[in-house]
C-alpha cells in the first residue's frame, strides 16, 4: 500500500487522537510559532496533515502546506484554511522552484513515516533544493523508537467522540531488525448505536538515530546543524531526550 493510501485511511484516527483523545502539545505549538517569528519569509511545511500547525506557522509572509493525503487535506478546519496555501504533493517530488523558501519544516516524525530509505534521502535532498540560500530547515524525529521492543496487543485508549461514537484503539508493536524499523499494528474499533466496526491500520516507522539524521543533512549540503532534545530547545541527549529537532542552514 502506498504512503498516500495509508494516510487516507489513517487520517480520521490520527486527527481524532491529535485533536480529541489527547490534548494539544502546547510547547510544540509554541516552538513552531517562535521559529516562524524568527524566520519571517515564505515558509514551507512538509507533511502538513490537517493543519495541526497552521496557526503556529502562520506569518506575515505566505505559508505553504504540502500534504500527499486527500483525506488529510479535506480535514482542515474552515478557520485554518486561510492560514496557508494548501498544496497536494509528496516530499520527494516537491512542485516548487529551487531556493523558494527561507524556512522549511518537516515536523512530528514525518520522515520516519516513510519506510523506504531512498525516498527519505530524496525528501532531504528536495528540502535542500527548495530552501533558499541562508535559509533553514527544521526536521523532527524520535530516536527513542530505537529503544522500543515488541509488545503484545494492548488497549491504548477507549474514548468518546464528539459525534456520539466511541473509539477504542488496541495496538500491537512489532520491532524488526532487518530493515531496522518498528511496526504499529493498530486495531481501531468504532461503536455507533450499538454497532461495532473494526479497521486495522499498520504504520511502519523507520528507526532514526542522531548520527543517521545528521549524516543525511550533511550529505544533502546543509551545515551549521543545531540539535535540540525537546521543544524547549534544550541540548539533545541520547539517553534522556524524548525527541530530536535539527535546525540546519543552507549556505549562501
Amino acid at each position: 500500500m502506498s504512503t498516500r493510501n495509508l494516510w487516507n485511511r489513517y487520517a480520521r484516527y490520527f486527527n481524532a487522537e491529535e485533536g480529541i483523545v489527547f490534548p494539544a502539545d502546547q510547547p510544540e505549538l509554541d516552538l513552531y510559532a517562535q521559529i516562524r517569528k524568527e524566520h519571517t519569509g515564505t515558509c514551507l511545511e512538509i507533511g502538513a496533515g490537517s493543519g495541526r500547525l497552521a496557526g503556529s506557522l502562520h506569518g506575515h509572509s505566505v505559508t505553504v502546506a504540502l500534504e500527499p493525503s486527500d483525506s488529510m487535506l479535506a480535514g482542515w478546519k474552515a478557520s485554518d484554511c486561510g492560514l496557508a496555501a494548501r498544496v497536494q504533493g509528496t516530499g520527494e517530488r516537491m512542485p516548487f522552484r529551487t531556493a523558494s523558501f527561507p524556512l522549511v519544516c518537516f515536523p512530528y516524525n514525518g520522515l520516519q513515516c516513510v519506510p523506504e530509505e531512498e525516498i527519505r534521502i530524496g525528501i532531504i535532498d528536495e528540502a535542500f533544493r527548495v530552501t533558499a540560500p541562508g535559509g533553514v530547515f527544521l526536521l523532527e524525529v524520535s530516536p527513542v523508537f530505537a529503544r522500543r521492543d515488541s509488545e503484545p496487543l494492548t488497549e491504548r485508549y477507549n474514548a468518546n467522540m464528539p459525534d456520539g461514537t466511541r473509539l477504542v484503539l488496541k495496538e500491537k508493536v512489532e520491532r524488526r531488525r532487518n530493515p531496522d524499523s518498528i511496526k504499529y499494528h493498530m486495531f481501531y474499533t468504532t461503536t455507533d448505536r450499538g454497532s461495532e466496526t473494526t479497521e486495522v491500520i499498520t504504520l511502519d516507522l523507520a528507526v532514526a538515530s542522531r548520527y543517521q539524521m545528521v549524516t543525511l543533512l550533511k550529505n544533502a549540503g546543509f551545515r551549521d546543524i543545531i540539535e535540540w532534545g525537546n521543544y524547549d530547545r534544550s541540548p539533545y541527549d541520547d539517553e534522556l531526550s524524548p525527541r530530536l529537532l535539527l535546525l540546519a542552514v543552507k549556505g549562501i
